[in-house]
């Protein structure tokens, strides 16, 4: 008489899953090009923003001494902190919330991929509680995202909101990599169902950058802070220039 036929564990039913589809993988890759493209414009156009900012009281009506300028890291490091200081509060902390985004979800995927394939990256491993139920990450996610959200709503000021979208796109990133399983009420990660989550990724990734674009086409021609900082950067140029003042 044969022994009882033995139970999978969770890991070794995680790997015996159907491999995703063909369409799912074609669907992936095509959100995936739409969110790293918008992400890559993005970052680009706000690293250029925020470095022209950051330049401009250095300029002094000279624009090339710029280009010849030796730049170490220190001095990098201070152009991109003031001009990131001086530029507008509601696109610093899209880019900000963005960021965060996309940080917390690379590294998201590549911590639960280790726990699939060793058990544990480090000292990290799945958190279950005494009766053996798994945690899921998006549960300390909605926590993150709820206590970050409620402070910036509460909040008076425009500045902790450019700090707070820091968690919050962490909290919103650990809640859609887990939307699968929220939408099938089933640990369907790493199966085709479980493709919903990185597509709902790419998805809020894209509106993210889209929403910056809007941002940016509303505010333009509105005065701001950085309007004005760059009109009087201009302004002391053009003194720096004029008889009896001294470069």
């Amino acid at each position: 008489m044969g022994q009882p036929r033995r139970k999978p564990t969770e890991r070794e039913a995680l790997r015996r899953r159907l491999p995703v589809s063909a369409a799912a993988r074609r669907r992936t890759r095509l959100l995936g090009a739409f969110a790293g493209s918008s992400v890559v414009i993005l970052f680009g156009a706000e690293a250029v923003r925020v470095w022209r900012l950051g330049t401009l009281p250095l300029t002094r009506g000279d624009t090339d001494s710029l280009v010849r300028r030796r730049w170490t890291p220190r001095q990098v490091f201070r152009v991109l902190r003031e001009g990131y200081r001086m530029s507008a509060t509601r696109e610093n902390a899209i880019f900000t919330m963005a960021g965060s985004f996309v940080l917390t979800f690379g590294i998201t995927r590549g911590i639960t991929y280790s726990i699939r394939t060793r058990g544990g990256l480090g000292p990290i491993r799945d958190i279950r509680t005494r009766s053996g139920r798994h945690i899921h990450h998006f549960l300390p996610g909605m926590v993150l995202a709820m206590l970050a959200g409620g402070t910036a709503i509460a909040s008076s000021g425009e500045e902790p909101k450019r700090w707070l979208a820091l968690p919050f796109g962490t909290g919103i990133a650990l809640v859609l990599d887990e939307a699968a399983l929220l939408l099938e009420l089933e640990d369907v990660y790493w199966s085709e169902e479980g493709v919903l989550s990185v597509h709902a990724a790419f998805a809020a990734l894209g509106l993210l950058a889209a929403l910056a674009y809007a941002s940016r086409v509303v505010r333009a021609g509105r005065p701001s802070l950085e309007v004005d900082w760059e009109t009087a950067a201009r302004a002391f140029d053009h003194l720096q220039m004029l008889p009896g003042h001294e470069r």
